[in-house]
């Protein structure tokens, strides 16, 4: 190359650098805040934001109390809108551009359901934030995979062992079958139900129990397409039984430290999950003497012939807890109503926790904060 060329190139170069830095800050600054959405403010009011710039009307969903808030276009092809302030929780969200449902594209914090939903956390105290990641010793968080020779199938649960030291030198552990929602998987319950940092916080807060929570695939029948719903819960229910006693139970007996006996064994779970956990539990008081329920798809039909077991059972031998709770505004509020009378007419011993709140998790988070300091303590 003649120097007069490379001249040329190191003055255009010297010209052009300036432009190429401001370029790359500018690209640095974009990707600082590409995963940055939405805004949460000192005042705990958040601004949510999404680039639209096709779009005719763009609203946001999904927040308690809210409804489907219009979003406003700025100059730049975006939309936004600002909330609040909200209480310090986890709260999911969602955006419709011209009527299609989206998640937010720059939050990668995602709730996995039958539609997903993008995940918003406002930090900061209250009475229920025991769900917070705190500077407190933690547990670990474990997760399985395995052939399944009830299923036929691979299947995968997850388990939280206690901030101990050695679990093999602290004896036997209670355990805890925490199960899952209709449209959710053995991950929900750590993911957004944040049952990990919860028994993490009342443990080291002596409030509760060390515990092994056990969550498993609450789906050992694959969901069927379209309608096919009517016969498929109580084939699920039975295969889910079947796995619990047959696979996993034997499972932590032979790598945890579980007795597997019933005054240490403890189930529990929301919706369909708090359906399974009180039918199973129930129905095996040899297995299980603390029995919960949240906002259940609590058992009906002919209670008498379903429970008859309970009804017989001498009352010493009966759950040592039985638990269930249920939001004013949840939809299936008069189902666990017709049960809990049940218990009532039949008097077996039962504790009701009828709450504020819908079928959401932000209620979920506050029973399980409620019920784990209850487990592996009460006496009859």
């Amino acid at each position: 190359m003649h120097p007069t060329e490379k001249n040329l190139m190191k003055m255009s170069f010297g010209f052009l650098k300036p432009f190429f830095i401001a370029c790359v800050l500018h690209w640095l600054m974009q990707g600082q805040t590409a995963f940055a959405q939405p805004v949460v403010h000192v005042d705990r009011s958040v601004t949510f934001q999404l680039l639209a710039p096709g779009a005719g009307k763009v609203m946001l969903s999904g927040l308690p109390g809210a409804g489907a808030v219009p979003m406003k276009r700025l100059g730049d092809g975006s939309w936004s809108v600002t909330l609040g302030p909200l209480e310090p929780d986890l709260y999911t969200y969602h955006f419709t551009v011209d009527g299609a449902l989206t998640i937010d594209p720059k939050n990668r914090r995602v709730k996995k359901w039958r539609t997903l939903g993008s995940i918003l956390e406002v930090p900061g105290q209250n009475p229920y934030s025991q769900h917070a990641l705190n500077d407190v010793p933690h547990g670990t968080v474990h997760r399985h995979y395995y052939r399944s020779q009830v299923t036929g199938s691979n299947r995968s649960f997850v388990v939280y062992t206690p901030p101990l030291n050695d679990l093999n030198e602290e004896g036997i552990i209670p355990v805890l079958f925490l199960l899952h929602g209709f449209g959710d998987d053995e991950t929900t319950w750590t993911e957004v139900g944040r049952a990990h940092c919860i028994a993490d916080n009342l443990i080291a807060a002596m409030q509760a129990k060390p515990m092994i929570i056990v969550m498993p695939n609450g789906h050992p029948l694959p969901l069927p397409q379209g309608d096919g719903l009517e016969n498929y819960g109580l084939e699920n229910r039975r295969l889910l039984d079947a796995q619990i006693r047959i696979e996993l139970m034997p499972f932590l007996q032979a790598h945890y430290p579980v007795a597997g006996e019933s005054v240490q064994t403890a189930i529990a779970g929301l919706s369909m999950g708090g359906g399974h956990a009180l039918n199973i539990g129930i129905r095996r008081p040899d297995m299980f003497q603390w029995v919960a329920g949240f906002s259940s798809s609590a058992p009906q039909g002919n209670l008498d012939i379903q429970f008859g077991n309970l009804k017989r059972l001498d009352p010493s031998k009966r759950p040592k807890l039985l638990w269930m709770a249920c939001g004013k505004d949840d939809f299936l509020l008069d189902r666990n109503e017709v049960f809990v009378a049940w218990l009532k007419q039949q008097a077996i011993p039962h504790t009701w926790l009828l709450s504020e709140g819908g079928h959401d998790w932000r209620v979920w988070r506050r029973y399980l904060t409620q019920l784990l300091p209850m487990l592996f303590t009460v006496s009859k």
